[in-house]
């Protein structure tokens, strides 16, 4: 019981301490940045009527440990997104590919939001015109 109570007891320390070291001066929790965008915006200038157009937006892990991109969501339906699924290993490329079906003429702007574990949302964001 005594070495149950001690591991308990280490463990909230060390959990306490950790939030702590963690927390800004205003006592908000600090976000790591995990990975290193290439970039985070693409403008396709000038698109077809009815053609998809497609941009692969690739990130760097510079974190010390795997980074995985829990969820991504895009602002509309006309703008879908594919994404490596599995872990990125510290040091590894990774990449998040939006395709855009143009089937609107005119300017548009889209959004794709990616949720990786242990930072914050990234907004990835696409732009252009579409041909009448």
């Amino acid at each position: 019981m005594r070495n149950y109570i001690l591991f308990t007891l280490s463990f909230i320390i060390a959990f306490t301490l950790n939030l702590q070291a963690n927390q800004t001066s205003d006592g908000s929790t600090k976000k790591k940045n995990t990975v290193s965008w290439n970039e985070t915006s693409w403008d396709f200038g000038t698109l077809e009527r009815n053609k998809a157009a497609e941009h692969e937006f690739v990130f760097i892990n510079t974190a010390d440990a795997p980074v995985l991109i829990s969820k991504v969501k895009s602002s509309c339906g006309c703008t879908v997104s594919s994404y490596d699924k599995s872990p990125i290993l510290p040091g590894k490329e990774g990449t998040v590919t939006v395709t855009y079906n143009a089937k609107k003429a005119g300017h548009f702007t889209k959004t794709v939001s990616v949720k990786l574990n242990d930072s914050e949302n990234q907004v990835l964001r696409i732009k252009g015109k579409v041909k009448e």
